[in-house]
């Protein structure tokens, strides 16, 4: 797995275009909306990796953790996450993950 910091291209949809469930899932407020999630973690949440993920902040900031290390981030950045595999995003925040 490689966890790599990149530039953000194009616009991600509002907060407004996400269906939200009334249940937290480990802990966070979780909306969905075609291939994409809207997390705000109050402090860790687990992804799995298929392919790659793409996870915007959108406010907040905290490090990744995964078998091979950790990475921090703060809201504005985005990443590029490739390889199959778990990892995690530990830190009060909100983000975007874009799944392939």
């Amino acid at each position: 797995m490689n966890i790599t910091r990149i530039v953000q291209a194009g616009e991600l949809p509002a907060a407004e275009e996400f269906e939200f469930s009334d249940k937290t899932v480990q802990g966070a407020k979780l909306g969905k909306r075609e291939n994409m999630l809207y997390v705000v973690s109050p402090r860790r949440f687990k992804l799995f990796a298929d392919k790659a993920d793409t996870l915007t902040f959108l406010a907040g900031s905290g490090h990744f953790k995964w078998a091979r290390g950790e990475k921090d981030f703060a809201a504005g950045e985005t990443f590029r996450i490739e390889g199959e595999g778990e990892y995690e995003v530990n830190g009060n925040c909100t983000f975007i993950a874009v799944r392939e």
